[in-house]
């Protein structure tokens, strides 16, 4: 004969008891993790240009969560500050991105949009003799370190056959690479927008014709690793919201330009400008794109940047 088991019997007392533990732990669940959902999302601006693309796009309305912009002059700074934990997320070049790799600081790459056109290029002043990128040989170059125009000095040196200290590379923010041209304690500025445009609108700098091919034009949304944990569903709904905004960007670049204006103070010609000649829209992380940044990784190695092989592909974590 089978015996039937029966189940323990439990006095009333200690089952609403525990009926009630229980319905004060989920309780509980639900309101950290209500909490975590709405918990402030810091975020890492240059010169106003995400917060203004938000904006003007409508993707600042109905957001289920605080937002706290940390402006920064260039994107360097903003992954140092990333990885000391300052802020959550931001926007910045590829370039920075993989050169701060060699510290491991805890940053991944979460979201990808391409940029082509002539967003990042070499600055002279309206009379120098500089008219292609071979006459930059030998010549005193600023551009912030690690920067994309860093990188794009260093790639165009590559495809020419020439030593990396065939130019003379001045490590410089942008507004003291700017102050350097203007004064001529150097001869040529590596740069990018909006930096550029202003120094074409308001010092008659003049842009040298750079092979396009020479950068990938890649961008990227990142996240911290403590962000990614405690922060997710923030920055899968900002992520969403930044690509929405960049689509939006490029089909009404007037509205954008005069938000911009507003947001930054930059003269309404020079937003204009640089909006216009340049495409700006999201791209997936896929195997090609993780290739061209391996790319990057190595030639910065190469030049003696990185003091060891990096290998980028741990630190993409695509949303």
């Amino acid at each position: 004969m089978t015996a039937h088991l029966k189940e323990p019997f439990m006095p009333l007392d200690a089952a609403v008891s525990r009926r009630s533990l229980l319905a004060f732990s989920a309780a509980g669940l639900l309101a950290a993790c209500s909490k975590a959902a709405t918990a402030k999302l810091v975020i890492g601006d240059q010169r106003g240009g995400i917060q203004a693309l938000l904006q003007v796009s409508g993707q600042l309305q109905d957001v289920p969560f605080a937002i706290e912009w940390a402006q920064f002059p260039n994107a360097a700074p903003l992954l140092e500050a990333m990885g000391a934990g300052a802020i959550d997320t931001g926007v910045g070049g590829d370039a920075p991105f993989i050169f701060s790799l060699q510290s491991d600081a805890g940053v991944k790459a979460i979201a990808a949009f391409r940029l082509t056109g002539d967003a990042v290029t070499v600055m002279v002043p309206g009379r120098s003799p500089i008219r292609s990128f071979a006459d930059l040989l030998g010549k005193k170059v600023a551009t912030p370190r690690g920067s994309i125009g860093h990188y794009l000095l260093l790639a165009g040196l590559k495809r020419l056959g020439k030593r990396f200290d065939a130019i003379n590379i001045r490590f410089l923010n942008p507004s003291d690479g700017r102050a350097a041209l203007a004064s001529g304690a150097v001869d040529a500025w590596a740069i990018w927008d909006p930096y550029a445009v202003i120094a074409e609108l308001s010092d008659g700098m003049r842009i040298v014709p750079v092979e396009r091919s020479w950068t990938p034009g890649l961008g990227f949304v990142f996240a911290s690793d403590r962000a990614l944990r405690d922060k997710r569903p923030q920055l899968e709904d900002f992520a969403r919201r930044f690509a929405t905004a960049r689509r939006w960007g490029e089909a009404h670049r007037e509205a954008y330009a005069q938000m911009l204006t507003g947001q930054t103070g930059l003269p309404i010609a020079a937003t204009r400008r640089f909006l216009h000649r340049t495409v700006n829209v999201p791209v997936p992380i896929d195997a090609a794109l993780i290739a061209e940044e391996q790319q990057i990784a190595d030639l910065f190695h190469e030049a003696g940047l990185l003091a060891r092989p990096v290998q980028v592909a741990p630190h993409f974590a695509p949303l």
